[in-house]
């Protein structure tokens, strides 16, 4: 299966209020409670 669309979009900078973000990637935390300060 070939795909036509562009990747180019997931690496463009995005701003949500005063949050700027440099690319489109985020990931959610995958754990609970294990930072060693809080």
């Amino acid at each position: 299966m070939k795909s036509t669309k562009s990747v180019e979009p997931l690496f463009t900078s995005f701003e949500i209020g005063e949050l700027k973000l440099e690319n489109r990637f985020v990931m959610a935390p995958m754990t609970r409670k294990f930072s060693p300060n809080g």
